[in-house]
């Protein structure tokens, strides 16, 4: 295996130019650079990563950790890794199943300087598990860690559900119906007291937001379709907390023969490809800036120059699983 000292005096340069060259760093004229990349090309030198690693203290690889590998994980994973491609960085996937033995011993490759910071999208452990990390590297969270010191890229998900709720609303939507993801997430309790709050504010009875916690699979929408089957006066819209789980929800009242929005109005949440797709209404609320923006924190955690945050902001994308006020 070629060494520098073996590209050096094949360029007939010192180990110090092949070095500035390999590294970027520090003049090197252009007709010197070109002999040394030459007898890099030559000898087919690669560069030695850990020894790459003992001299700069860095690694160049950040880990992406989470519970599950989802569309709605995916979206934001790729800005990421694109993010982290443009500033130099690879990535490593960890994917835990929610096991926390697991999430922790990713986490302890940040202790033993094999990553170079971590973005963690859905978690396993407790926070005061994970935060006792920080004092080994930068961490991002997507949660709402306002009283830890982890820092985040949240986006209040009350605002988005009180903007799904207005325009079911504002349609002549009067039995509203949501669905919830993991009953102990945040995202679920902000989204569970928007409910609360709009139908006192019109004053109408909400459903039980606990009867339909945790919806999450194919078999929890088959469940919420019966109960709506079983039921003498039954919803006029549902609101769900993703694209996946509005999108079985229109396929399985279409087949026991609802009509969408006619019969009942159904609006997602993330803006993903399906809801392009089968054409529901759903709420915008930035994924794609949210994985940017967390590879950014990370590295100007580090001291790297990076852009800007991107401000994050809720849009409702009118389509046609409700009956749209401009149409």
């Amino acid at each position: 295996m070629a060494t520098i000292q073996d590209i050096a005096e094949h360029a007939a340069v010192s180990s110090a130019t092949v070095s500035r060259v390999i590294n970027s760093s520090g003049y090197v004229g252009a007709e010197t650079r070109k002999k040394v990349e030459a007898a890099i090309k030559q000898l087919n030198y690669r560069p030695n990563k850990h020894a790459q690693m003992l001299r700069t203290g860095e690694t160049k690889n950040f880990g992406i950790i989470s519970t599950q590998f989802n569309d709605t994980a995916v979206a934001r994973i790729n800005p990421f890794i694109s993010t982290a491609y443009s500033a130099g960085y690879t990535t490593t996937l960890f994917i835990t199943n929610g096991d926390k033995k697991r999430e922790r011993e990713a986490f302890d490759l940040l202790k033993a300087k094999e990553l170079d910071g971590i973005f963690l999208i859905y978690r396993a452990n407790e926070w005061d598990v994970l935060e006792s990390y920080l004092k080994d590297g930068p961490i991002v969270t997507l949660h709402n860690v306002a009283t830890h010191p982890i820092p985040s890229v949240f986006i209040d998900h009350y605002e988005g559900n009180q903007l799904a709720l207005s325009y079911a609303w504002d349609t002549g939507c009067r039995r509203i119906l949501n669905l919830y993801g993991t009953a102990t997430g945040l995202n679920t309790t902000r989204r569970t007291q928007a409910y609360h709050d709009f139908c006192c504010s019109k004053n109408i009875t909400p459903y039980a937001s606990d009867s339909f916690l945790h919806i999450l699979s194919d078999f929890d929408v088959d469940r919420v379709v019966q109960w709506i089957e079983e039921q003498t006066v039954k919803p006029d819209a549902i609101i769900t907390h993703s694209d996946n789980i509005a999108a079985l929800a229109v396929s399985k009242l279409e087949k026991k023969g609802y009509q969408v929005p006619e019969d009942i109005s159904v609006i997602g949440f993330d803006n993903l490809f399906i809801s392009d797709v089968m054409d529901i209404t759903t709420v915008d609320y930035g994924i794609e800036e949210q994985g940017s923006n967390a590879c950014r924190l990370l590295l100007k955690q580090l001291g790297k120059d990076s852009d800007s945050l991107d401000p994050l902001t809720f849009k409702l994308i009118k389509r046609g699983t409700t009956k749209n006020t401009d149409k």
